[in-house]
């Protein structure tokens, strides 16, 4: 395979090298050398595959919750477990306090990945224990806690994450209840949030499995709240709401992902990475799963070759997603490339012509109606061309932390030689011969 490739891009060095500018050979008579103007566009891009051991995901913003499965990313199931912060009454003795109910309100985010038309089920469980933070004091993708033999409720909805339709589920009024006689004769457990997460774990919401869409639900002071109903009662009577916020610093969204059976069953760590020849010419880059990827250029220094001189004028790297690999999902927005050394230490990241605007890509859509991204690779180019080993940088790329912890934003990057829309570089050189 990497015979095929060196051949490919030398046949279009060998191809264009022919196509010098005009002007190139003006005044022969009056100087001793003379240069060609290079256009190539078929260098190969060596893009890898590579999976993370963990995303930090405690307090998002966003918690997302569903279930999914297909042939490409195999199976993933996504849980939200989150504590609440304590309820708190002043209470009267003057009034008389009467229970209503006791509800759950969140609003999707726009953020969805599957099959939005089907009705998805999410069971709502109390954790019997409070969430605690690890060694390390963060909570990650990879983690869990163990959920009771029942269910606190259950509820189904028809996804619709671009309109954000709020959705108020009702919660088991024993527990509404309970909590509002408590908070009248102010028990000791609601006197601080410690007290109140040994007696209240929080909540897990779990999909059920076969279902067909994870949706993004936001996390905010009117997201993700307990609403506890409830009449205050002397000569007139007036209704009011307690509200309960997720205490984001104890929740975190929690994947199961099984990928067997699809190209994606790799071990986690960059040393693991897989390149995209041995992924039926195709790399990966998923949040919250974890899937991020590696870019070379093995073969710029072949250049060189086409003359005594050759000088990088410019070099745009090209990537297209496979075509409608992203049909029940979103392309990302923004995707950031960082330089590394031989080691895979950061050393900085891709910066614009200006050398102070981060690049993010340029997502946009060429005459054939496909997408594609695109990088000037100008000054890295130039400043890797003609070195070796250890001296030779790499590039890391992965979208921006907040779409990693966040989403299931995804692309699958199309690196077949033999396509048209598949993952280059093209690179403008001038040549320079002595006559």
């Amino acid at each position: 395979m990497r015979k095929l490739l060196y051949a490919v891009l030398l046949a279009g060095v060998v191809g264009v090298i022919a196509c010098q500018d005009d002007n190139s050979q003006l005044g022969e008579s009056l100087v001793t050398t003379s240069f060609y103007n290079v256009y190539v566009d078929t260098c190969y891009v060596d893009i890898s595959t590579i999976l993370l051991d963990s995303i930090e995901t405690q307090s998002d913003t966003v918690a997302q919750i569903g279930y999914y499965s297909d042939d490409v990313w195999g199976t993933v199931k996504s849980t939200y477990y989150a504590e609440f912060n304590r309820p708190t009454l002043s209470p009267n003795s003057d009034y008389g306090y009467t229970f209503d109910s006791l509800t759950l309100k969140i609003i999707p985010s726009t953020d969805y990945w599957g099959d939005t038309l089907a009705s998805q089920r999410i069971n709502v469980y109390q954790l019997p224990r409070a969430i605690i933070l690890d060694n390390d004091e963060a909570l990650y993708n990879i983690n869990s806690r163990e959920l009771p033999d029942t269910f606190l409720t259950s509820f189904a909805y028809n996804p619709k994450p671009e309109k954000q339709i709020p959705i108020e589920i009702r919660m088991p009024d024993e527990l509404g209840q309970k909590w509002l006689n408590d908070l009248v004769v102010e028990d000791d457990y609601f006197d601080s949030q410690e007290d109140f997460k040994r007696a209240f774990g929080g909540l897990a919401f779990v999909p059920e499995e076969g279902g067909t869409c994870i949706t993004g639900f936001s996390v905010s002071d009117s997201s993700m709240i307990l609403k506890l109903y409830y009449k205050r009662v002397r000569s007139s009577t007036s209704s009011h709401v307690i509200y309960m916020t997720a205490n984001t610093n104890y929740a975190f969204t929690g994947i199961t992902h099984d990928p067997t059976g699809t190209d994606l069953d790799i071990p986690t760590g960059i040393e693991n990475l897989v390149h995209s020849y041995d992924m039926d010419n195709k790399a990966y880059m998923q949040g919250l799963t974890g899937y991020y990827n590696q870019i070379e250029f093995p073969y710029i220094n072949e250049l060189e070759n086409a003359g005594e001189i050759v000088s990088i004028e410019s070099a745009v790297m090209y990537l297209y997603p496979v075509r409608r690999s992203y049909d029940y999902s979103r392309l990302p927005e923004d995707i950031y490339l960082y330089i590394t050394d031989e080691n895979n230490v950061l050393e900085d990241y891709v910066y614009g012509s200006d050398g102070v605007s981060v690049q993010t890509g340029n997502l946009s859509v060429d005459e054939s109606n496909r997408y594609y991204y695109s990088f000037d690779m100008t000054e890295f180019v130039r400043n890797n061309f003609g070195t070796w080993g250890s001296n030779r940088q790499k590039l890391l790329m992965n979208m921006p932390d907040a779409q990693v912890t966040t989403t299931f934003n995804q692309v699958v990057f199309q690196n077949d030689p033999t396509e048209d829309n598949r993952c280059r570089l093209a690179i403008r050189y001038k040549v320079y011969n002595e006559k």
